[in-house]
């Protein structure tokens, strides 16, 4: 994994549905670190993205050194 810099913002569009479930989940959650959107977006693509990264190496797209 590449060094990692402080942070970066980045911006994204979500439906107003997906918003409001965003925001109830990051206000109500008991997920330590776990307290505003930002944090609550970083964790899910966290999740996510280990995996969709091994779908490309298994493709054969990236390299496990790329990562």
């Amino acid at each position: 994994m590449p060094q990692e810099r402080k942070t970066a913002m980045i911006s994204v569009r979500l439906s107003s549905a997906m918003l409001t479930r965003l925001d109830f989940v990051a206000n109500n959650t008991d997920t330590p670190g776990v307290k505003n959107r930002s944090t609550a977006v970083e964790r899910a693509l966290e999740a996510w993205l280990p995996g969709q990264e091994q779908r490309l190496v298994d493709l054969g797209v990236i390299t496990k050194k790329a990562r």
